[in-house]
């Protein structure tokens, strides 16, 4: 197996982990913590989308697709929320995540073992190369889904399978 196609595997794994884990809420349930000290589904999805598109951003220079108000809630950095911050709605947070899903395979999709080394456009102190930071994207994104059961613990939410 190419480590591209691993890393592709990896990314839609991580994907449908999360979805397996998240797409279940309700808009009624998108701001709600269960009075646990984690931040809601709205902010988890958020930032999933705002540090999957910087990956993108990193090794491309193109500019963001996550809305200004989405990565001032939850990008990579910002400082934790008000208790008043209105995120988006779970539909614009899913397509959201379905377009830096796109853009991160489609930087993949083609890459040879020479492009998976290549550093990213400015130097970054977390990603060295295009593989390590496709990589540890995934990896995010599961840590993310480990969020995400916690809290829907704290809310008391089952899931159906």
């Amino acid at each position: 197996m190419h480590p591209r196609d691993l890393l592709i595997a990896m990314a839609n794994d991580a994907r449908g982990w999360l979805e397996a884990w998240a797409k279940d809420f309700a808009e009624s349930e998108a701001t709600a913590t269960g009075g646990a000290p984690l931040n809601p589904i709205a902010w988890q999805l958020g930032h999933i989308a705002s540090a999957q598109d910087h990956v993108y951003q990193l090794f491309t220079g193109e500019p963001t697709i996550v809305p200004k108000g989405v990565w001032q809630v939850s990008g990579i950095g910002q400082p934790p929320p008000p208790a008043d911050v209105r995120y988006a709605s779970l539909a614009e947070l899913w397509a959201l995540l379905g377009r830096t899903q796109q853009r991160l395979l489609g930087l993949l999709d083609g890459a040879s073992e020479s492009d998976l080394e290549r550093p990213p456009l400015e130097e970054n102190k977390h990603f060295h190369t295009l593989a390590q930071a496709t990589y540890e994207i995934s990896l995010h994104e599961n840590y993310h889904v480990g969020m995400i059961g916690a809290l829907r613990k704290a809310l008391g939410k089952t899931r159906s399978s």
